[in-house]
């Protein structure tokens, strides 16, 4: 289709595109790229598309306490900025434990809380004339294991804990 009849058909869509393309262009961070003249609103642009942010410096302006300011700083985007370390000492989790270091009796309860269901699954969809004694056994772990777990659980929160750790 020739862009004549695209006019033809959409009369504004020319504004449209020249209001994208200034868009695109002050969302990258590139003034000087090809678009609309020096940013300002012309004749095929919407209504202050090409001004400035009103009561900001530009587009993509950090103001949070985390922006590096100065008189000299140009307009970033949301990424266009370094966090400053004010306290100096950050969080470093303790070394995690190994796989094989749990209790052996929660590892086993664990395994049939979960491996208890998914034979049941398993059994359910590949292997229809599973013995009722299999089925009543599946279901005894997983209750055995479960209630196992559930007593295990702590009673009562200890001190200073807040809850963030797991």
């Amino acid at each position: 289709m020739a862009d004549n009849e695209a006019g033809d058909r959409h009369p504004g869509r020319a504004a449209d595109d020249a209001a994208w393309r200034d868009l695109v262009r002050r969302l990258e961070g590139n003034p000087s790229a090809e678009g609309l003249s020096g940013g300002h609103a012309g004749a095929g642009d919407p209504a202050g598309a090409g001004d400035p942010v009103p009561g900001g410096e530009g587009m993509g302006t950090h103001t949070g306490p985390e922006a590096t300011s100065g008189a000299g700083d140009a307009a970033g985007g949301p990424r266009d900025y370094e966090l400053l370390d004010d306290d100096g000492d950050s969080f470093v989790p303790p070394e995690p434990p190994a796989l094989g270091a749990g209790e052996p009796a929660k590892v086993l309860a664990w395994c049939g809380a979960v491996g208890a269901p998914l034979l049941l699954l398993l059994f359910t969809l590949l292997w229809r004339g599973v013995p009722g004694p299999v089925l009543l056994g599946l279901a005894a772990v997983f209750v055995v294991a479960a209630g196992y777990l559930v007593f295990r659980m702590p009673r009562e929160r200890s001190e200073g804990d807040d809850g963030a750790r797991v």
